[in-house]
């Protein structure tokens, strides 16, 4: 097996690996507290911090399975694919979840995600008709958390290139070119 074939076949197990993990931490955070990570943003940095962490091993490990060394290129088109499985997966948890499993939670999160920045506007010392202008300004949170396709593409359009840019960072950082070597003796004829 050629070295590309061999970094995809493995960018798709480690994808795969991570897609799980990932379901598993959504609905693991959804049974404890529904609303937390529209609300809390130190559970969602800690998710983030997790999941970069995850990608960082996740590639360290493909890496030394392909023999220690790999290009910019190779390294992104690994986490390419890993990230497009992400996403992939990302955007169909969101809409099962809400369109099938918890149909109650887009108008429950945007009630949540409301009395936030309410709340956050207010420690800042917004009056009541400045916070309603915001929010007014802000729009209908409902209509942006539901399931539709609109607002799916969006996800997915969002998550493609948030999990682009990190590819490439990640792939910047963990390039590997392999020893260069000069070989000084003189070999026998």
């Amino acid at each position: 097996m050629d070295k590309s074939a061999h970094i995809s076949q493995l960018s798709l197990k480690y994808g795969f690996i991570l897609a799980a993990v990932s379901v598993v931490i959504s609905l693991t955070m959804h049974f404890i507290n529904p609303v937390l990570v529209y609300t809390n943003v130190m559970a969602s940095i800690g998710i983030f911090v997790v999941f970069i962490a995850l990608l960082v091993i996740s590639g360290i490990n493909i890496r030394k399975e392909i023999g220690g060394f790999w290009t910019f290129g190779e390294a992104f088109k690994a986490f390419l694919i890993i990230s497009l499985i992400l996403a992939i997966t990302a955007t169909l948890y969101n809409f099962i979840l809400m369109k099938f499993i918890d149909p109650d939670l887009p108008a429950r999160a945007a009630a949540a995600i409301e009395d936030a920045q309410r709340a956050m506007m207010a420690k800042f010392g917004l009056g009541n008709d400045e916070i309603d202008e915001a929010m007014a300004k802000a729009g209908n949170m409902q209509e942006k958390l539901e399931p539709s396709f609109k607002n799916t593409f969006t996800s997915f359009g969002v998550s493609i290139a948030s999990y682009g840019i990190i590819s490439l960072i990640l792939a910047a950082i963990l390039k590997k070119k392999p020893p260069v070597t000069f070989n000084t003796f003189p070999t026998e004829a």
